[in-house]
């Protein structure tokens, strides 16, 4: 399927995506100073948004790359904010269940609508056939992505 790459079509996604992370970098940075979040713990809360409650362990399966000591400081932090509640595990008193809080869930809800918001805006210069046509190939292409990708150039 890999057929050679055109230089200034590579040219032109890259230049899209420093326009949309300086965007999304926009949107976490009000996020964070607003509701005193970081993005580590906006990331454990979208998880939860997800499926609430979640063991510990799985929290960690869906964080690449954060260490079991650095979430259970995450959690730490996002308690003691009053975001999520920890309760211990009645079929593993080994573990904990986390759940987000009402004020948890509150600001899930303001995450959704600033990134629904940033979505709207990418998707509001497009027909509705190129609307079908961009998460088409957003699917596909999250669907084909290496987390090793960058380093097998090398």
């Amino acid at each position: 399927m890999e057929s050679r790459l055109n230089p200034e079509q590579t040219r032109a996604v890259q230049d899209f995506m420093m326009f949309l992370g300086e965007r999304m970098g926009q949107t976490n940075y009000q996020f964070e100073h607003t509701m005193h979040c970081s993005p580590e713990e906006m990331r454990v809360l979208y998880i939860l948004a997800e499926r609430n409650p979640l063991m510990v362990k799985e929290i960690a399966r869906g964080l690449q790359g954060v260490g079991m000591s650095k979430l259970t400081r995450l959690l730490d932090q996002l308690e003691e904010q009053d975001y999520i509640s920890r309760s211990l595990n009645l079929e593993d008193r080994r573990s904990f269940h986390v759940s987000l809080t009402e004020q948890g869930k509150v600001l899930c809800e303001r995450l959704e609508q600033q990134m629904a918001a940033l979505a709207e805006n990418i998707m509001r210069a497009l027909t509705p056939i190129e609307r079908l046509l961009l998460v088409e190939l957003f699917a596909k292409v999250r669907a084909n992505w290496s987390t090793d990708s960058v380093e097998q150039q090398d």
